[in-house]
């Protein structure tokens, strides 16, 4: 491993500032990425790994850069479907780079049964010179390991000559004279915050003394929301997902209609709605295409695709929608 570039001397004290104000911008940049470009990408470094019943791959947009630019690292680990895979922690970068973001890549199912899983990592330089992606270290089942080797990167300056920058000495502070308003205004301005404060602690205390009943269809969507942000989808755990997807909707049923939903099969649960029709046709029909296609995921190891997964979410959200209580729906306009 060669050693790291060597600082600018006295004017890496002063670039401090600049480098953060810097990578912000790169990260705000990276963030425009439109979804689905980096498949398309002809990377510069492709490498293999075995080991343990599993293939690593390693990809690496560019092999040379320079300080203005960001590089993509992407790792994609095939195993078994049943495999947990552990990607390296990108919180304290890798080696010489930063990480300014990490993505979770989509789970591939393979034609032999296998899946892929994997990261995308965007990586910023700060200074030029010779860096080193280290190796990398994927876990499986926490127990056996798959490591990556170094990749050296070039990294130039945007600089003509670096080491001629010369920056402007700070000058003298100056004295700039309060005038007496300005005191007033101050004070004046602190008792209104006071005043302001006093009012919203009163009303915050009178608030809390009565408890706000939170409707069915508020706890509901709120907790498909709390779902979706867990990222089960993301690490292809399709079957504890539509288990949680089923479970919010059964709950909301029973808040809602009064049906015992939650303690019974789907097939109990169809019937009694038909029998006792407290629920629209149409909505019968979303919720009974819905409750189906849950079983097959918990029962059947179905392991649906994208648009039927986003179409379970829309049906379940639709539903509770469009059953929420018509004074209700006035009381929100």
């Amino acid at each position: 491993m060669r050693a790291p570039p060597r600082p600018l001397g006295n004017l890496l004290p002063h670039l401090a500032g600049a480098r953060l104000a810097f990578a912000l911008c790169v990260a705000i940049c990276s963030c425009g990425r439109p979804e689905g470009d980096s498949a398309a990408i002809d990377f510069a470094v492709k490498r293999t790994y075995e080991g343990d019943g599993a293939r690593l791959e390693l990809a690496l947009d560019r092999e040379s850069l320079t300080t203005a630019d960001s590089a993509l690292l992407r790792l994609e680990v095939e195993c078994s479907e049943a495999d947990d895979v552990g990607f390296p922690d990108s919180q304290d970068g890798f080696g010489q780079f930063a990480v300014i973001r990490e993505d979770a890549l989509p789970v591939r199912l393979l034609d032999d049964g296998r899946v892929v899983r994997g990261r995308e990592y965007v990586l910023q330089p700060f200074l030029p010179g010779e860096y080193q992606v280290p190796a990398l270290e994927v876990t499986l089942n926490a127990s056996s390991r798959v490591s990556t080797e170094p990749v050296e990167v070039a990294v130039e300056s945007v600089l003509d000559d670096p080491q001629a920058a010369e920056l402007l000495d700070i000058t003298q502070p100056v004295d700039v004279p309060v005038p007496w308003w300005w005191w007033v205004a101050i004070g004046l301005a602190l008792v209104a915050a006071m005043a302001g404060l006093a009012w919203w602690w009163k009303r915050r205390k009178s608030a809390r003394s009565v408890p706000r009943h939170v409707p069915a269809h508020e706890a509901a969507l709120a907790a498909l929301e709390a779902l979706l942000a867990e990222g089960l989808l993301a690490r292809g755990a399709f079957k504890p997902f539509y288990l949680r997807l089923s479970d919010i909707v059964r709950r909301y049923v029973e808040e809602r209609f009064g049906l015992r939903a939650p303690e019974q099969t789907t097939e109990e649960f169809l019937a009694a709605m038909s029998a006792a029709p407290v629920i629209r046709g149409d909505h019968q029909a979303l919720l009974r295409g819905f409750l189906k296609q849950a079983d097959m995921v918990k029962f059947a190891e179905f392991v649906p695709d994208a648009d039927e997964v986003g179409g379970a979410i829309e049906a379940a959200k639709l539903f509770i929608q469009q059953t929420v209580p018509d004074e209700l729906l006035v009381g929100e306009q």
